[in-house]
Formats: C-alpha cells, sequence, structure tokens
C-alpha cells in the first residue's frame, strides 16, 4: 500500500480544510497538516506520504492563506 488521494479534488479540499484550520482554529500549519492527515478524509494511509508531498502541501497552503488574508484587506470598511 502507498498514499493516494481518493478523489481527484481531494487534494484542493485537504489544502482548503488546513487553511481553514489555521485561520480559525489558530493551528499552526503543521499541527493542521498533520490533524487533517490523520482523519484520512481525502487521503489513504497518511503515514506514508512523502516529504516532497509535505512541502508542497505546506507551500500550497500558505499560498492560501495569503489568498485570504488579501481578501480580507480588500473589502471595504463595513462589508459593502
Amino acid at each position: 500500500m502507498k498514499f493516494h488521494w481518493i478523489k481527484s479534488t481531494s487534494r484542493a479540499c485537504f489544502i482548503s480544510a488546513v487553511a481553514i484550520r489555521v485561520h480559525v482554529g489558530k493551528m499552526t500549519i503543521d499541527q493542521a497538516i498533520d490533524h487533517t492527515l490523520s482523519l484520512e478524509r481525502q487521503c489513504k494511509n497518511p503515514h506514508l506520504i512523502s516529504q516532497r508531498e509535505l512541502k508542497s502541501l505546506k507551500r500550497e497552503a500558505e499560498d492560501q492563506l495569503h489568498k485570504i488574508q488579501e481578501t480580507r484587506r480588500a473589502v471595504p470598511a463595513g462589508g459593502r
């Protein structure tokens, strides 16, 4: 057995879940990745994930968090 994503959209869902956990749950990115992997909702055999894939997931989650921050700044005062 080896690590694999369950669906073609699972990787994107995983990155979104990590970003949400960091943003709302006040976790670090590493904690959020570990927690999300342990749930095994988007992947199978998370303990066999490669270091390269972990680095890529972390980089993409950081990019997603930057996009969230930019979007928050773009909303005018009062939310209108």
